[in-house]
């Protein structure tokens, strides 16, 4: 299978990709730059995807999110193998 890290870098990204869109709507709405053009979140989101806005910024953004998501399922997975042996528990997921 697919070790801790992966797995918390892989899901934490499908995570983020299906997010963007959405945050970054909401970030230009907060900014107050696109109140005046009077249009809907779905024009702003046709806007970004026309002038290429939409996923400005998605590569660091992804490779930042791999980098703590993936080491806190590491962390998450030590510290749950840890407990579980300290306290006598079998891991039903390991098997």
């Amino acid at each position: 299978g697919l070790s801790p890290f992966a797995k918390g870098a892989i899901c934490a990204n499908f995570a983020w990709l299906t997010c963007w869109p959405f945050d970054v709507v909401k970030t230009q709405r907060q900014s107050g730059n696109y109140v005046d053009r009077g249009g809907s979140s779905w024009e702003l989101v046709k806007e970004n995807m026309r002038s290429g806005r939409m996923f400005r910024g998605v590569i660091p953004g992804l490779v930042r999110s791999t980098i703590t998501n993936g080491s806190s399922m590491v962390v998450y997975e030590k510290v749950h193998t840890t407990l579980s042996r300290r306290m006598g528990v079998d891991r039903k997921d390991m098997t």
